[in-house]
């Protein structure tokens, strides 16, 4: 998939999470201010979050998919990361918002809001639409193996605990339970705290260039391949989607310049097909005498 169909399919999507989310955040505002309900219009607001999410990972992904220039040779990429980032950041907003909410109720014995069926109703259409729309981003991240399609969907997923959260506020109304909903939420921030850590454990590998693949995999896949001799120096590292592979290779002193071309070409195919996500192969051929660099 080229770098522009793969462009055009996450806009798509997170065109598509946008508007979702602007019009759920709309009927939550109308079923909280209708009946009351500080725990659906914290809901309200937490859906509008994931609308901003969606535009600043549309902003994003636009600027990762210019191609290589001269101050970029390797592309634009990274960017898909720092906006990945970014909306972690939005989800600790959230995650902290509805703690704040959660220990001010409690510490100021809220009552509970205004029962109501309708209300519960188009809640429970919101999270079923949210299902929906993460289980769709989640598919579309694992295909074209974008990060940042993959945090927004854990982004939307987190929409649906804060929506039973509302739920169970309209429902404590029902039974005059007030003190439900915050400690209801408190468990919530807890699903989000390790969302967030998942998301932020990401972009720090990609930042901090973490080894992305074994070496001994590595080593494995290129010693199969026909006058390599040997594999070693190998090392690995930048996002799940575009990893980048050095490594030398030792072949036969007798062998001409364009044997050895050919030897590295099919050591660079054989790591692309055994592994998706690199895009990369930088390949240093040696004789067999040389001694052998340790592995990174």
């Amino acid at each position: 998939m080229s770098d522009a169909i793969r462009a055009a399919r996450i806009r798509h999507v997170l065109l598509t999470a946008l508007v979702c989310n602007v019009l759920l955040a709309g009927l939550k505002f109308w079923i909280g201010w209708r009946f009351g309900s500080l725990g659906v219009l914290s809901d309200a607001m937490h859906s509008l979050l994931d609308g901003a999410a969606s535009v600043i990972a549309l902003i994003g992904i636009t600027a990762a998919a210019r191609p290589p220039d001269a101050n970029h040779p390797y592309g634009h990429r990274k960017y898909e990361i720092l906006t990945t980032m970014i909306v972690a950041g939005l989800l600790f907003l959230s995650a902290w918002e509805i703690l704040g909410a959660s220990i001010s109720r409690l510490l100021h014995h809220s009552p509970a809001p205004q029962f109501s069926w309708l209300g519960l109703s188009l809640l429970t259409l919101g999270i079923v639409v949210n299902t929906f729309l993460s289980n769709w981003e989640k598919r579309a991240g694992l295909e074209v193996s974008s990060p940042l399609l993959l945090a927004d969907a854990t982004h939307t997923r987190t929409d649906i605990y804060s929506s039973l959260l509302a739920i169970a506020a309209l429902g404590s109304g029902a039974f005059q339970i007030p003190w439900l909903d915050p400690l209801l939420a408190i468990g919530i921030v807890i699903f989000l705290g390790r969302a967030i850590y998942e998301i932020f454990l990401e972009g720090v590998k990609v930042v901090s260039d973490a080894t992305r693949l074994d070496p001994a995999l590595i080593r494995s896949v290129a010693e199969k391949v026909e006058g390599v001799r040997g594999a070693h120096a190998i090392r690995s590292h930048g996002m799940q989607n575009d990893i980048h592979i050095d490594l030398h290779i030792q072949v036969a002193d007798q062998l001409t310049a364009r044997q050895v071309f050919e030897i590295e070409n099919r050591v660079n195919q054989a790591l692309r097909d055994s592994f998706p996500g690199v895009t990369h192969v930088a390949l240093r051929h040696e004789p067999g005498d040389l001694p052998i660099e340790p592995d990174a």
